[in-house]
């Protein structure tokens, strides 16, 4: 990383792959580390420590650079408040389809549960009320700073710079996917995950803001609780909203893959 570079954003282009690979290791280490004295059992306790020891690293690597209040000024912006809600909403219905398409595969593979899940790592049948708001804290706070940080600021940065946009769009893209195969269900999970991995990049790479990408990563999150969760579900799923809800599904089918496929071409 050059410490000389002040821009927030251009800081983040500088941190070298085999220097995010030792944070990796490090962080790691320390996790089990901690897991093992301190007799942790949390799966999603695990994932929160990991990625508070790689936030010091992040902390480490952009001290001293300025500009993130500009992106937190263009955060507010009406077009940047429609790309959190279109992105968001649309990666939202491509899930769920995703979902419905591999739910008989993914059950035949007794990999998913006989309710289907979305985006999130949570533990059903757990009445433990604690444990709950942690995992939705990790989900909609914990998760989309740090994993922006590190799939889209650091991973798809360093193979753009070094292979070119394509490669670093599908290469970080698929993996961030293949990190989400622990879930119940397993197959969609890693597709729509890609899929949203795709988009994400092509945000940052149109707005050099990776503020945008933790917001519409967060909101993301925080829908796929509302839907599990909370009694939307039964509204969104139900006939007064049908007709509507199909309309959107139908616009997320057709714009997110435009989307996806015009500005890989154009900002390759």
């Amino acid at each position: 990383m050059d410490f000389s570079v002040k821009d927030f954003n251009v800081r983040l282009r500088t941190i070298k792959l085999w220097e995010l690979v030792i944070a990796v290791i490090i962080s790691f280490f320390l996790t089990g580390f901690v897991e093992g004295y301190f007799n942790i059992s949390s799966g999603e306790l695990e994932y929160v420590l990991f990625f508070c020891f790689m936030m010091v690293f992040f902390l480490i690597a952009t001290y001293g650079t300025t500009g993130f209040n500009k992106d937190v000024n263009d955060l507010f912006k009406a077009r940047n408040i429609l790309k959190v809600l279109i992105l968001a909403i649309s990666n939202m219905f491509i899930a769920i389809f995703i979902q419905n398409m591999f739910f008989p595969l993914d059950s035949l593979l007794n990999m998913v549960n006989s309710i289907s899940l979305p985006l999130l790592d949570v533990i059903t049948g757990s009445n433990n009320p604690l444990l709950f708001i942690f995992e939705m804290f990790s989900a909609i706070i914990i998760a989309p700073i740090s994993e922006e940080l590190f799939f889209r600021g650091v991973l798809f940065n360093r193979l753009k710079i070094r292979k070119g946009f394509v490669f670093g769009l599908i290469v970080s893209s698929v993996i961030f996917g293949l990190c989400h195969l622990n879930y119940p269900d397993h197959i969609s999970h890693v597709i729509y995950t890609c899929i949203m991995g795709m988009t994400l990049c092509i945000l940052y790479s149109r707005t050099d803001n990776l503020l945008l990408n933790m917001v519409v990563h967060s909101f993301y999150n925080l829908l796929s609780y509302l839907i599990v969760y909370t009694p939307l579900q039964y509204l969104l799923l139900g006939n007064d909203f049908g007709a509507l809800m199909g309309l959107m599904l139908l616009a997320s089918l057709i714009f997110i893959p435009v989307y996806i496929l015009y500005f890989t071409f154009k900002l390759k």
